[in-house]
């Protein structure tokens, strides 16, 4: 499949002519005007030029993939999910308890640059009765969840994905999924860690699970 892209940005970048320091970075030109470094102060250079590129393709959210959003604290969090979201093309996302939304915390749309009107979104405040609703309506819900009788992401069964649509479900930063949303839940997922931490932040745990579901099911 051809693609075809247009330039929606130029960028020039710069360098710092302190050898001591030798910054080098991209200087929005639109935005500003300065002739220094902001690390050291010297004088900088351009030295090259780069272009910002976007797909010239239409965007659907025809996925069967929801993404339900539990007691998110973070404006930040929601918003980097919708970007998430709209890049995976999940087909909608439900806010729930007190997860903030673009209508009431400008957190969310700073991070969401625009997806938050680009993703269908509805607000519940009860995820618990939601997930309920849903549950009894055929959708399949799925936890990102580290517990005892969790599975790898990556090891989740294919076959299990495509008969029906799904609702991937995170939760609290801290507190994590309601252990009532959980015992609702047909998987629990995890995503395999190898460094100290036990987890990921929520935005980035999100988007791991988003994107490899959204490209098991491309496959199918």
């Amino acid at each position: 499949m051809s693609r075809n892209f247009f330039i929606i940005k130029m960028y020039t970048f710069h360098e710092c002519t302190n050898p001591e320091c030798g910054l080098r970075f991209p200087l929005d030109l639109d935005l500003h005007k300065g002739k220094f470094c902001p690390r050291c102060g010297e004088i900088i250079k351009p030295v090259a030029e780069g272009q910002n590129h976007q797909l010239n393709m239409p965007r659907n959210h025809e996925i069967p993939l929801w993404g339900l959003l539990d007691n998110i604290r973070s404006g930040y969090n929601v918003g980097s999910v919708f970007r998430i979201a709209d890049g995976a093309g999940l087909s909608q996302l439900f806010l729930c308890g007190i997860t903030p939304n673009p209508g009431e915390n400008d957190q969310v749309c700073k991070t969401a640059l625009g997806s938050e009107k680009s993703v269908p979104w509805q607000y519940y405040p009860n995820a618990f009765n939601l997930v309920k609703q849903l549950k009894n309506q055929g959708y399949s819900i799925l936890a990102l969840e580290l517990t005892p009788s969790s599975i790898s992401l990556f090891d989740y069964e294919v076959a299990k994905i495509f008969n029906q649509p799904m609702i991937l479900v995170v939760g609290s930063e801290r507190a994590g999924i309601d252990p009532g949303i959980l015992a609702l839940c047909d998987a629990s997922l995890s995503i395999p860690m190898h460094g100290h931490k036990e987890s990921l932040n929520v935005s980035v745990a999100f988007g791991i699970a988003a994107y490899w579901l959204s490209h098991l099911i491309g496959k199918k």
